[in-house]
């Protein structure tokens, strides 16, 4: 996905991060799997009237990823103005703030998980998603890029957002038709 196109999709209210877009160099650059199935996909306002049942979301949220079975990985710009990672499940299931910044996106993608929306994040990716789903050169731009570790479990970057969990789902039901 080449960050322009990315970024020319993004609603105007909503500006693609710099963590996204080297994101987006470093797969031109070296190709998938980045982590598991997630793949960079560009922001379409009718796949949130899709989800959503009406257009109250759009603005709010930028999509940039997807996993295979259709789940959303966005940004959302809250109400009061911050922006965090969040995972909308393709059956209106798996709703939750993944991240506080895309940063802290990128350490989580790092880790391995198959299907970060859906896997216990408390625990570290099976032997067999560590085999299929680690890209250790991914790993290792993240650490060098931005001289950060990779954590084993995706809670310590999950589980302090745990307010802003609830703040996600009470402006969802607001929205959704």
């Amino acid at each position: 996905m080449d960050a322009n196109t990315l970024a020319a999709s993004f609603p105007a209210t909503i500006a693609l991060p710099p963590e996204i877009r080297a994101l987006c160099d470093w797969t031109a650059a070296n190709g998938y799997p980045i982590s598991g199935y997630f793949e960079l996909r560009e922001h379409d306002d009718e796949t949130l009237r899709c989800w959503f049942g009406s257009e109250a979301a759009i603005g709010d949220l930028a999509q940039f990823g997807a996993g295979a079975d259709g789940s959303l990985y966005c940004i959302w710009r809250s109400p009061d103005d911050s922006q965090s990672i969040v995972h909308l499940g393709s059956e209106g299931d798996a709703i939750f703030v993944l991240a506080s910044n895309p940063l802290e996106f990128l350490r989580l993608l790092a880790i391995g998980y198959d299907e970060i929306g859906f896997a216990d994040l408390k625990s570290p990716p099976t032997q067999e998603d560590r085999e299929e789903n680690v890209n250790a050169n991914f790993q290792r731009w993240v650490s060098d890029t931005y001289s950060v570790s990779i954590p084993d479990t995706g809670a310590d970057i999950v589980q302090p957002d745990s307010q802003k969990h609830a703040d996600l789902q009470a402006w969802i039901d607001e929205r959704c038709g």
